[in-house]
C-alpha cells in the first residue's frame, strides 16, 4: 500500500506575501526580506527586524508540515515495505510466477503427494484461494475431470489472466477464474466440495470474518483444506512474524465450527490440515 501525503504549497504562499509586501517578484522574496535594500543604516536596521519577523513567521508556518512529513516518512519505511519484502518474495508478477512454479518447490511441496491423498472425486468442484499461479489448480483440474469443477480464487488480476491463459493451453474448460476480495474469497452459498488453501492463510488477516464465509460455501459434506508453513525458522516461506501457528489455526477453525477430521505429516516445512464442520 503506498500512502500519499499533499503538503500545502508553501512556496506559492509565501512568494505571495513576499510579493504584496515588498513589491518584488517572487524570484528576490528573501532579499527583499532581509535586506531591503534599504541604503540608510536605520532602514538597514529595519530591514534586518522586518527580515526577522519574516523568517520567524515562514519557519513557525512550515514546521509543523517539515515535522508532520517526517514523521509520516519514517513510519512509512517502518510499516509498508514494498511487494513482497516481509514475504521475501519478488517484485513483479512474472518473476513471481517464476517462482512459485520453480522446479525445486516439488521437492518439498509435493504437489503429487498433496493431490493423491485428497483423495479427489471425478465431478467434485474444488475453490483453490490464493491460486496464484495455478499450481495446484491446473493438477486439481484434471483429477476431477470435466463433470467438475475448479474455481481459482485470488485478488491479483494478473495471476489470473496467467491461469486463463494456460487453461486455454492445456485445454481446461473446467476451471474459472474468481476476482476476490482480501476479506472474501467471493465463493457462492454450497457451491464447493472442497476449499484448498496452501500458503495463503497467513495473509489474511481478518480471519474470524472470513472463516463463516468458507463455512457458507461448502456444500454438506465438504472439507476445507489449510496447508501453511510452520512457524520456527525455514529456508522457505515469510517472516517467523507472519506465520501462523498450527496451533493457533486449529484453535481458530474450532471457533468457526470446524473440527480437524485429518492431518499429514509428510511435508518437511508445512503443517496439512483438513478440517469439517
Amino acid at each position: 500500500m503506498t500512502l500519499s501525503v499533499q503538503l500545502p504549497s508553501l512556496k506559492a504562499s509565501t512568494h505571495s506575501a513576499a510579493a504584496k509586501r515588498f513589491g518584488v517578484r517572487p524570484a528576490s522574496w528573501r532579499a527583499a526580506a532581509f535586506v531591503a535594500r534599504a541604503r540608510s543604516s536605520r532602514c538597514r536596521k529595519q530591514a534586518s527586524a522586518e527580515g526577522k519577523r519574516q523568517q520567524a513567521a515562514v519557519l513557525q508556518n512550515i514546521t509543523p508540515f517539515v515535522l508532520l512529513a517526517s514523521l509520516l516518512t519514517g513510519w512509512l519505511v517502518r510499516t509498508a515495505p514494498l511487494r513482497g519484502q516481509e514475504h521475501n518474495l519478488p517484485p513483479t508478477t512474472n518473476s513471481y510466477i517464476q517462482h512459485l512454479e520453480d522446479p525445486s518447490r516439488a521437492a518439498w511441496q509435493k504437489p503429487d503427494e498433496v493431490v493423491r491423498v485428497l483423495n479427489l472425486k471425478s465431478g467434485e468442484n474444488i475453490a483453490d484461494i490464493g491460486a496464484g499461479s495455478g499450481y495446484f489448480t491446473v493438477p486439481f483440474a484434471r483429477k476431477v475431470g470435466p463433470a467438475g469443477k475448479i474455481y481459482a480464487v485470488d485478488i491479483d488480476r494478473e495471476m489470473l489472466a496467467y491461469i486463463e491463459q494456460r487453461a486455454r493451453q492445456e485445454n481446461l474448460q473446467n476451471i474459472q477464474t474468481v476476482l476476490a476480495d482480501p476479506h472474501d474469497p467471493q465463493l457462492a452459498p454450497g457451491s464447493v466440495d472442497l476449499i484448498f488453501i496452501c500458503a495463503t492463510l497467513h495473509h489474511i488477516t481478518d480471519r474470524a470474518k472470513y472463516y463463516p464465509l468458507l463455512a457458507r460455501a461448502l456444500r454438506p459434506g465438504g472439507r476445507v483444506v489449510n496447508i501453511d508453513f510452520q512457524k520456527r525458522p525455514l529456508p522457505v516461506g515469510p517472516s517467523l512474524e507472519m506465520k501462523i501457528a498450527r496451533e493457533d489455526v486449529l484453535s481458530e477453525f474450532a471457533g468457526a465450527g470446524f473440527h480437524l477430521a485429518q492431518e499429514f505429516d509428510f511435508l518437511p516445512y508445512e503443517y496439512f490440515l483438513v478440517f469439517e464442520r
